[in-house]
């Protein structure tokens, strides 16, 4: 694997998995404590959600790098 598509790669995988992170902190919403119910964690919540998704479909995620790579792969056999 070339070293562009790896730091490619890396750096989809590192802003996913801050993403997740930031996401699993919001586990301390309790839905029967109305006091954890914190609107600006819950709009940071959907912010978060919002970028998740938006990184696991945007055109050069993680799947388009690596068919990429192997379509390459396979051109220079």
């Amino acid at each position: 694997m070339n070293k562009k598509l790896k730091i490619q790669i890396t750096k989809k995988l590192d802003q996913l998995q801050e993403l997740l992170d930031q996401i699993d902190e919001v586990r301390v919403i309790d839905s029967n404590d109305p006091d954890t119910w914190d609107s600006d964690a819950l709009y940071n919540l959907t912010e978060q959600l919002k970028e998740t998704l938006q990184l696991l479909e945007e055109e050069i995620g993680i799947l388009a790098l690596l068919e990429d790579w192997e379509s390459k792969e396979e051109d220079d056999f």
